[in-house]
């Protein structure tokens, strides 16, 4: 039964819902965090809140932690490098070679290609949660630290308000 729906469907018309199921997907917002870009680069775009909800995420699945509230602060926002080109133009003088150099940001399309991403360094961390004790205080300061690179001296954890 299929094999006949599928029969009667003009050829035009299956090309004309392909394309604009492809256009729809290119046209979705991107979600922070997500991959994004076309061809062989790709970019990630950092985001702290995002960061935080990922974390609060994980540790409230923690046993005895219950709810939890991450706050991060951060040492350094994202950097970005960027391929250029260059130009060097040579003028001789009679005494004396000039040399003049010209940079502009290379790009692919209308996107700057990028060389390096250094993400963000984070200062630290407090987080808050519904359950306590020295072992699950443990068990988050832990967590956290192998999640943001932080010492534990930079991580507090506090039992908040019920």
């Amino acid at each position: 039964m299929l094999v006949s729906v599928w029969k009667k469907i003009p050829r035009q018309a299956v090309w004309v819902l392909l394309g604009l199921g492809a256009l729809l997907l290119l046209l979705l917002p991107r979600q922070a965090g997500e991959k994004t870009g076309t061809g062989k680069e790709e970019t990630f775009f950092f985001s702290l809140d995002a960061e935080e909800r990922r974390m609060e995420a994980a540790l409230s699945r923690i046993r005895g932690v219950g709810r939890v509230t991450v706050v991060l602060t951060l040492d350094s926002s994202e950097e970005r490098e960027y391929a250029r080109n260059t130009e060097q133009d040579r003028q001789q003088e009679t005494d004396r070679d000039r040399s003049e150099e010209r940079s502009q940001v290379a790009q692919v399309g209308d996107d700057a290609l990028t060389v390096r991403i250094a993400y963000p360094r984070y200062r630290g961390a407090l987080i808050v949660t519904e359950g306590g004790g020295s072992e699950v205080r443990l068990a988050v300061t832990q967590a956290v630290a192998s999640l943001t690179g932080l010492s534990t001296d930079r991580i507090t954890v506090v039992t908040g308000v019920e």
